[in-house]
């Protein structure tokens, strides 16, 4: 008989009517989106109405603050909701980069500074040429040997008396 067999039978009587719960989720929370029902979903409207308002003409900001009322700069879940929905309508298309608004009134540090390497930072082909006056033929340069000659025959002679090791 088993050692435990009366430990078994205690758990067998306790869970005995009970359903088994199941092994595995229907789909992984973290990885999913919300498919079923999505259009009754708030934050989604809340999306659809702000995206409708700027194809309409209406700056983004002003269509934030017609859908989710005025912007508290006091409450942070206000200011979150607004970077939210210029994040997601940045200019750039590139939902994970910095926006760099180049013609602002009041340009950032940033964006001088990208205007100033537009500028400096450009090379061009004439850039990474060695220049002519510097340059010396290989004709005229010592030490350089530009005529490559191999003797094999040393080469197999070695092989054959000492072999390959």
């Amino acid at each position: 008989m088993e050692p435990l067999q009366e430990l078994f039978d205690l758990y067998e009587a306790a869970v005995k009517g009970k359903p088994k719960p199941q092994l595995q989720n229907d789909e992984p929370a973290t990885i999913s989106t919300p498919q079923r029902g999505q259009e009754d979903d708030p934050v989604i409207q809340n999306r659809t109405k702000v995206d409708a308002l700027r194809l309409s003409g209406v700056s983004a900001t002003d269509a934030h603050e017609k859908v989710h009322g005025e912007v508290d700069t006091s409450d942070s879940h206000s200011k979150a909701e607004l970077a939210k929905t210029l994040g997601r309508v940045q200019a750039d298309g590139d939902k994970n980069a910095v926006y760099v608004d180049k013609d602002a009134e009041h340009k950032s540090i940033l964006a001088k500074d990208e205007e100033l390497e537009d500028k400096v930072g450009r090379t061009t082909e004439g850039d990474e040429k060695t220049p002519l006056a510097q340059e010396v033929p290989d004709r005229l340069e010592s030490g350089v040997d530009t005529k490559e000659e191999y003797d094999y025959n040393d080469d197999v002679a070695y092989i054959t008396q000492y072999g390959r090791k």
